[in-house]
């Protein structure tokens, strides 16, 4: 059994000549939220009901295709119908509902008719009343067979409502709601979600230096989240001037490379909670994130040479074997969860630790210490991925 989803996107909002659709929501739409949610929960077909298709709510849906959402336009409850199969879990979401992918997953587990709910006494006239004591959340699960059973008797009353008021007849279970929800009218309503979703997205994550970097990263996300600039941008500017900075160094400009790299370290965090606010595919795992490491440690390597002319080759040997440490961390970290984790070396606690390094003992000193760093790192996660007694 598949599960599909049903997002309304028809109705009129509070403001002025705009649907509750395309509301703008962290530098995106409304409706390319749901989408986003419905997906993560499971669905393999979302079917977006429209009346008329505005040219923002177009672009919306064509961004998401283009994301490869598998996103299917119904113009009228006919279409819809003819998307969905009988068979299908259908996720019905309400116009303007945001309700997170985990409470959506809760609802499509299982083969019943499921209604989400709130209380009644804390939530207002946009939430559709069930019952004295509930409110509609947003969001039910049904099946197809429900649909095409409504269609056919629908006339010319609302989709949306008629679904839920014979689901509810039907002895829907309630599933009361566990998380915060909203139901979106107008601008004044995202505020309080817009500060949700950042405070989500804005977590701190990662290593020391991760968390050393969280204040500016937040601050820097928050200004850009409201605007166009995707994290696909922010990460290949941090790539380019981890690139320059390599170059710098190979060209002997040995502060100006270290300056640009340390400028990159904050933007790949940054597009990191962009992406997370705007639940895109993982930015972990774009391509300016594979490509940084290298280009950092072509840096180094470059680094490296550089001092050889008048070091000795001892220098490219300290550059690769830190590189070579921090590889085999990496697939150490990848098979065991590392207590102290947050200690260990990375690229960018690699790159922040030079300066202090370099400003007190040198390039030499910057060098030898970034390869202790790292090979203490390897050999603490090493014990402790495959000690017996440290995995007690």
């Amino acid at each position: 059994m598949a599960l599909a989803a049903l997002i309304a996107a028809y109705h009129e909002s509070g403001e002025a000549g705009a649907l509750r659709a395309v509301l703008p929501l962290a530098g995106r739409t409304l409706v390319e939220r749901q989408a986003r949610l419905a997906a993560r929960a499971g669905a393999t077909r979302i079917v977006v009901l429209v009346e008329r298709l505005p040219a923002e709510l177009g672009a919306a849906l064509e961004r998401l295709r283009r994301d490869r959402l598998p996103i299917h336009i119904a113009r009228d409850v006919e279409e819809a119908t003819e998307a969905i199969e009988p068979t299908d879990r259908l996720l019905l979401i309400g116009d303007g509902a945001i309700i997170d992918e985990d409470q959506l997953a809760r609802l499509a587990e299982g083969s019943d008719h499921a209604v989400l709910t709130v209380p009644d006494s804390v939530h207002g006239e946009l939430y559709e009343r069930i019952d004295g004591q509930s409110r509609w959340g947003g969001a039910a699960a049904i099946d197809g067979r429900t649909l095409r059973a409504t269609a056919a008797m629908l006339r010319d009353w609302d989709l949306q409502s008629t679904l839920l008021r014979r689901t509810l007849q039907a002895g829907a279970r309630h599933v009361a709601a566990d998380r915060p929800l909203a139901i979106i009218d107008r601008s004044a309503d995202i505020a309080a979600l817009e500060a949700r979703i950042l405070a989500d997205a804005l977590e701190t994550r990662g290593s020391w230096i991760d968390r050393l970097l969280a204040p500016i990263e937040r601050v820097i996300a928050s200004a850009l989240l409201g605007g166009s600039v995707g994290p696909g941008l922010i990460g290949g500017v941090a790539a380019g001037l981890t690139a320059l900075g390599a170059a710098g160094l190979a060209w002997g400009w040995n502060w100006t490379g270290l300056a640009l790299m340390l400028l990159a370290t904050p933007l790949d965090g940054i597009a990191l909670r962009v992406g997370r606010a705007r639940l895109l595919d993982d930015p972990a795992r774009s391509w300016w994130r594979s490509l940084q490491p290298a280009l950092a440690g072509a840096g180094l390597l470059a680094l490296g040479y550089g001092q050889a002319a008048t070091q000795g080759w001892g220098t490219i040997l300290l550059a690769a074997m830190t590189i070579a440490f921090l590889f085999a961390l990496s697939q150490e970290r990848e098979r065991a969860t590392i207590p102290g984790s947050v200690a260990l070396a990375d690229r960018k606690g690699l790159t922040w630790l030079m300066l202090p390094l370099v400003g007190f003992g040198g390039w030499i000193a910057g060098l030898a210490g970034l390869l202790a760093y790292a090979a203490g790192s390897f050999f603490w996660a090493q014990y402790h991925a495959h000690h017996p007694k440290a995995q007690d």
